[in-house]
């Protein structure tokens, strides 16, 4: 919630401040594509990540949250941002909860009311406490000056940690965004890329969140791209986000997977040959389709031996891995080496010799 404070300090930056105005957050979540909008929604977000919190991600909570519910939700987001820009400090997620807690106590609302508030408190207490309120409910660190920055979900990739993805995915994109916002004046693009995509989309709130923040992007210099192997994954509710999308890279794939796309991306007869006519040698080449307004590309990729012996994954090559490290008595690493060069060797190129500095070279260089 630590955007939560431009509500108060900023308020001539944000779509709405209005707790109430519902349809105004609705309407920008579901914008057409083509839409420009300078301004977020940050209530409309914030909204969304104390659902996420609230419902734990499952349809039939979500199913249970009225307009009352949603409108109480948003007037304690901003208490506590009020709060919070009075004591100077980051809005966390138990100072949410306190506000809905303190609202469930005011003796003048409805009884029915009050248990309700105090009953969404309660779920988001969840996320102050133990494993998740270690990961939600602190203040953040500045991402480090990289040029490359690699996050891995892990735990929350798996089933069951569908609220707790929502939000840690919430929570990276923003920053994302605030690095384009303060970036945008230096030409350099920024791309942010999400393996598995589809594994991020499962939660209907999250596709509009992310269709509504991305499309800024496209003033910032900053490129959403998503990777996946299965269409099938992606949910109906993510049509409008990929519908949107401007470059297609399709590898090799069967007929059935082609059809797949077409429900998101109209394809003409010619598209259709194209892709496939997409060819895939293992251990040598990936053919594929790049597919845009400017442009409709045959490409062929052909990764480097070294690329290719440590993203192998199939059971019959973790095999070989392991007999390597068995007979050469070497590390997974070492074995991934071997493999590269006997892919070298079979593509008659002479095998690079790679050799890593001794502990010893470390220390005299430290």
């Amino acid at each position: 919630f630590a955007d939560a404070i431009r509500l108060v300090n900023t308020p001539s930056q944000v779509k709405t401040l209005d707790a109430d105005d519902l349809e105004s957050s609705d309407e920008d979540m579901n914008a057409k594509p083509d839409e420009d909008d300078d301004e977020r929604d940050v209530l409309g977000e914030m909204e969304i990540v104390a659902r996420l919190m609230i419902t734990g991600g499952e349809e039939k909570e979500e199913a249970r949250l009225t307009r009352a519910d949603r409108s109480v939700i948003r007037q304690c987001i901003l208490a506590a941002a009020r709060i919070c820009s009075d004591a100077d400090r980051t809005v966390l997620t138990e100072d949410v909860r306190n506000a809905l807690r303190a609202a469930g106590e005011d003796t003048s609302i409805p009884e029915g009311r009050r248990n309700r508030m105090l009953e969404m408190a309660e779920a988001m207490d969840m996320f102050c406490m133990g494993a998740d309120g270690e990961m939600f409910n602190r203040t953040g660190t500045p991402w480090p000056e990289a040029d490359l920055t690699i996050v891995d979900l892990a735990t929350y990739a798996r089933e069951g940690y569908n609220a707790q993805l929502s939000i840690a995915y919430i929570s990276l994109i923003n920053t994302v965004n605030n690095i384009a916002e303060r970036d945008q004046y230096k030409g350099r693009p920024l791309v942010n890329v999400t393996d598995e995509g589809h594994i991020i989309t499962k939660n209907p709130l999250l596709a509009p969140y992310i269709m509504k923040i991305t499309k800024m992007w496209r003033k910032l210099g900053a490129w959403f791209w998503l990777a996946t192997q299965n269409m099938d994954d992606f949910p109906p509710s993510t049509a409008p986000m990929l519908n949107m999308i401007e470059w297609w890279i399709c590898l090799n794939m069967p007929p059935d997977e082609v059809e797949k796309i077409s429900r998101f991306r109209e394809l003409t007869p010619a598209q259709k040959g194209l892709m496939l006519s997409a060819r895939k040698e293992s251990g040598k080449y990936t053919e594929g389709v790049v597919l845009s307004k400017s442009m409709e590309v045959l490409f062929r990729a052909v990764p480097p031996s070294l690329y290719l012996a440590l993203a192998m994954t199939e059971p019959e090559e973790k095999k070989q891995r392991y007999d390597l490290m068995q007979s050469m008595g070497v590390d997974e690493l070492g074995a991934a080496l071997e493999v590269a060069a006997d892919l070298d060797r079979k593509r008659g190129i002479e095998p690079l010799n790679i050799t890593f500095p001794t502990p010893r070279a470390l220390e005299n260089l430290a």
